[in-house]
């Protein structure tokens, strides 16, 4: 028997069975990268029911995360403008004039819009905002109930 044939029937699936007990020792439960949570899941949904009287009340900010020309063509009384896509320095001196503390409600045009979530993460990641949700439907769903 060659050498070549030695390692290749004897030494390889030696290792590969030390390695694999190696591993299942240091990782009894699997191998396997920590689970990131669904962007969807991280921010509590809400209805406009549960939302309008927060918001009437001034306790909670109404945020409107479409482009601009959607907001200045309809949306929801009492909500702000601050688009999806603004620069560093909107969402800066969006934090210094409502405060990182304040309750934020962000929506979007539709369910299955994703712009409200985008939003929220940088409301939260870039800004410092701690409390904020997404509206459940965004103006569509208020747009049904109006």
């Amino acid at each position: 028997m060659t050498r070549k044939t030695w390692l290749q029937i004897v030494a390889f699936p030696l290792a590969a069975l030390v390695l694999g007990f190696a591993t299942d020792t240091l990782f009894p439960d699997g191998f396997t990268p920590d689970e990131q949570p669904d962007a969807e899941s991280e921010f509590a949904r809400i209805t406009w029911k549960e939302t309008e009287p927060r918001v009437q009340a001034g306790e909670w900010l109404l945020v409107d995360a479409r482009e601009e020309e959607h907001y200045a063509a309809r949306h929801i009384p009492g909500a702000v403008s601050l688009p999806v896509n603004a620069y560093p320095e909107m969402l800066e001196f969006f934090a210094d004039e409502h405060g990182t503390t304040t309750t934020v409600v962000v929506y979007c045009g539709t369910e299955d819009c994703d712009m409200s979530t985008e939003l929220a993460m940088r409301l939260r990641d870039e800004a410092g905002f701690g409390d904020i949700r997404i509206l459940d439907g965004g103006f569509l769903a208020w747009q049904r109930e109006h």
